[in-house]
């Protein structure tokens, strides 16, 4: 916990905190006895006060009432009861908040619509802009809006991502042209975990390569986007 709060990042300060952890396995009880009672205290009740303040008040508004509900559950329970039983209803609230949002959200993508149903927020244009968002080759009709909602986990993934190239693939005589814009609006999803971040960068990638997309533009719907290695 101090580590991370004191902003280590990278790999050979986090293998040097493993090796440390190992050392200090074997020789720990030794060091201990000679480390005052009260500077072992402090530091447990710093962490304590920061992991508690960090968990329920940092937390408040970052997530939605279920969740939020969930993680006053953990505190109270470890209050009364322990860590062990802490973990019990730790597992149960996590269970039951993915069982009920899976249930609300049951396709990842909520709609899709091209830009020809949207206009600009821009009232004002040049008869030059106004005549390329009209054009039928490369206007309104080439954008294509996505709008995701819910969870985007490993479980629906395959499903997000086969509709995805179903969209890109025009395979219907009657259908729009493929579009050369994307927009995927992410302000609707709730959270995002690695395997769908990775998917949603490797979609991406297939999208400017082998489906011709020049732009994909991501909508996160906050000011931090997504705190991700990956390129979204």
């Amino acid at each position: 916990v101090l580590y991370d709060k004191s902003g280590g990042t990278g790999k050979p300060s986090g293998f040097a905190v493993a090796i440390v952890t190992v050392l200090l396995f074997f020789v720990g009880p030794t060091i201990a006895s000679y480390i005052p009672r009260c500077m072992a205290g402090t530091l447990l009740l710093h962490v304590g006060i920061d992991l508690f303040l960090e968990g329920v008040f940092d937390s408040f508004g970052k997530f939605d009432a279920l969740e939020y509900c969930g993680i006053w559950l953990i505190v109270c329970v470890m209050t009364l009861y322990g860590m062990e039983a802490a973990m019990v209803a730790g597992v149960i609230a996590a269970v039951s908040t993915y069982a009920v949002q899976s249930v609300a959200y049951l396709s990842p993508i909520r709609g899709t619509m091209p830009a020809t149903t949207l206009r600009s927020s821009k009232r004002s244009r040049d008869y030059r802009a106004q005549s390329i968002l009209s054009s039928p080759t490369d206007g309104r009709s080439r954008i294509l809006v996505v709008q995701l909602q819910g969870h985007l986990f490993f479980g629906n993934m395959a499903h997000f991502t086969s509709s995805m190239h179903s969209l890109m693939t025009k395979d219907t005589p009657n259908a729009d042209p493929a579009p050369i814009v994307v927009i995927v609006d992410f302000s609707l999803v709730l959270g995002i975990d690695s395997s769908a971040a990775q998917a949603i960068s490797k979609l991406k990638d297939a999208m400017l390569t082998k489906y011709q997309v020049e732009v994909c533009i991501f909508v996160t719907g906050s000011s931090e986007g997504f705190p991700t290695e990956f390129k979204l």
